[in-house]
């Protein structure tokens, strides 16, 4: 009877230890998780690119850029041709600039709706 209960005791401790590792790891993820959340937030829109084309008649720029992330926009780092939803945007940057952009989805469209040489 005593070992049975040592046994049963020693079993009970093991899974509560188990227990609470794993919840300890789920709510490190967890907090990780929201801070990389909350670092992404602050840039959250704003993305780096360099252009590589100005289309002033068709109101469009070429950008080279890294993975996207907007409220709307979420697409992996590619060279894409982007809308412009100001085209006094087009008048400030040239081949080669180094920008930074935010990206929206305007009517269905991914659309350039900030731009900022770097210098």
């Amino acid at each position: 009877m005593k070992k049975s209960l040592i046994k049963t005791t020693a079993a009970f401790g093991f899974a509560l230890l188990a227990l609470n590792v794993y919840a300890d790891q789920n709510s490190s993820m967890k907090k990780g998780s929201m801070e990389m959340g909350a670092s992404k937030g602050a840039s959250l829109g704003t993305n780096e690119a360099v252009v590589q084309g100005v289309d002033k008649a068709g109101k469009a720029v070429t950008l080279k850029h890294g993975p996207l992330k907007s409220k709307t926009v979420e697409m992996p780092a590619m060279t894409m041709t982007f809308a412009v939803e100001n085209a006094s945007f087009l008048s400030a940057v040239k081949e080669g600039d180094k920008v930074k952009v935010t990206i929206e989805n305007v009517e269905n469209q991914p659309t350039v709706t900030a731009l900022t040489v770097q210098k």
